[in-house]
């Protein structure tokens, strides 16, 4: 039975879809001004393995994850690279689907834009005003929150406490509270606008996602996920106008969450120079790497990217593909078998369901992986294992990625072993023969240098760049 930590109770609860088989679920997407970092991959990644746990259990889900082509930092990205809206939002959204493809994550059912919606947008601020829960000032819209009573139900803040907060910054027209947020803001001087009832303008930042959220899944629907810095004021804002405008409650029955990346123990920022682009990241560790660094720590909670952490996934990742690669090599042989293979098929592939049943807990699936390869390797050591179980390993291995998506990547392309380095690997060869392990030793620190790394196995030595 599928259990999910929901931050609107604030504890885990059963999950049961609003429809039987049907999953809608929402997830809030990039702001296209620029490429995305490695926070980003870990949400979106997050987010994939979660999605695809839904359909590996038989649930049809449809996935939506919105596109924010109309804010401030676009604005500004404008001026700065001196491009025209439109120019500067397909290049990041481009380059957004890109670094999607490259992450292994599969394509959502819709990347609905704000710029295609704003005639929907306009009517569903008339709705709010036309409720009395909106009111036009100087040409913006504001929603106001004391008129909506369960203002602060997801992110537990106090009306009361944020009355005395300051008005955002940069927002220079009236609002009745400092609480109270843009649906639409009046156009400001080099801004892009479009039409309105209330003069040239543009929307504000929450007004998008319960906009299109509606139009693709309906007033209600499953799942909304998101990092967790926007549970205040975003999603906080969402559910206010959504159900203001809708009068159904809830807006999404079930709020995920997940946490955030720091880098070297520190939140990344420009200023400190620890900004890790998707792209960059890929230039030094594999998309494999990166899902199963993701995968490893729990999605709520925080983790930290550091080269001893990735190094760690590294090993991971080749003790598997030894693995895989003996399975798929594995000749029919004479057996000594104590051991039940399938039992250990059927009991991994079990607790495998128990772990992400539990609130999507990959790092206890991660280990049953792990656990299956140390035990199998033992068993194909001990000559316990036939081509038959070794099929029967290999098939739960492929189910298993059909939610974690490293294990059975796209073969990569051979990397080409200099000349200089094979001989190297040869004439240490002669030497580990002949038990002469100081010369052995020293050629491979000579095969260092040269940017390479031998490993030494049963059968033979593998050569790795570095």
């Amino acid at each position: 039975m599928l259990k999910l930590y929901n931050t609107l109770s604030r504890k885990k609860e059963v999950f049961r879809p609003i429809k039987s088989q049907q999953i809608n679920m929402y997830v809030c997407g990039p702001t296209v001004y620029g490429p995305g970092h490695v926070g980003h991959a870990k949400s979106y990644i997050a987010f994939d393995i979660i999605r695809r746990y839904l359909e590996y259990k038989g649930f049809r889900v449809k996935y939506i994850m919105n596109i924010t082509d109309v804010h401030d930092d676009i604005f500004k990205a404008m001026n700065r690279e001196k491009v025209s809206l439109l120019a500067l939002t397909k290049k990041y959204t481009n380059l957004f689907l890109k670094e999607q493809k490259l992450l292994g994550i599969k394509k959502a059912n819709h990347y609905p834009q704000v710029i295609k919606h704003i005639k929907e947008i306009i009517s569903f601020v008339k709705i709010l005003i036309k409720k009395g829960f909106a009111y036009e000032q100087d040409g913006s819209v504001y929603f106001n929150v004391l008129k909506f009573k369960d203002y602060g139900k997801l992110s537990g803040i106090k009306i009361k406490k944020a009355l005395s907060g300051t008005r955002v910054e940069g927002d220079k027209y009236e609002k009745k509270e400092a609480v109270d947020f843009a649906l639409w803001k009046r156009k400001k001087p080099g801004e892009p606008s479009w039409s309105s009832p209330w003069g040239e303008g543009r929307p504000g930042w929450h007004i998008e996602c319960s906009v299109m959220s509606q139009k693709y899944l309906g007033q209600q629907f499953d799942i909304h996920g998101g990092a967790q810095d926007l549970i205040f004021p975003h999603h906080e804002n969402e559910i206010a106008q959504s159900e203001a405008a809708t009068g159904k409650k809830p807006f999404a029955k079930y709020w995920i969450h997940g946490g955030l990346l720091t880098i070297n123990g520190k939140k990344m920022s420009k200023s400190l120079g620890n900004y890790i682009g998707i792209i960059q990241a890929l230039k030094d560790w594999s998309p494999r790497a990166v899902r199963l660094f993701v995968a490893s720590s729990h999605y709520r909670s925080s983790q930290d990217w550091n080269e001893k952490n990735l190094k760690k996934i590294k090993r991971e990742i080749e003790k598997i593909d030894e693995f895989v690669e003996k399975l798929e090599n594995l000749k029919k042989q004479k057996i000594n078998k104590k051991k039940s293979v399938k039992s250990l098929v059927s009991r991994t592939k079990k607790e495998f369901n128990k772990a992400m049943d539990d609130d999507f807990n990959t790092p206890v699936a991660l280990s049953l992986i792990l656990r299956l390869v140390r035990q199998g390797n033992s068993l194909i050591d001990k000559k316990q294992l036939t081509s038959s179980d070794a099929e029967d390993v290999l098939n739960v291995l492929k189910e298993i990625d059909q939610v974690f998506n490293f294990i059975f990547w796209k073969k990569e392309k051979k990397v080409k072993i200099p000349q200089k380095v094979k001989e190297l690997v040869k004439q240490r060869e002669k030497y580990r023969k002949n038990k002469d392990w100081k010369k052995s030793d020293e050629i491979r620190k000579q095969i260092k240098k040269l940017g390479y790394l031998v490993e030494d196995t049963q059968k033979r030595s593998k050569i790795k760049k570095l």
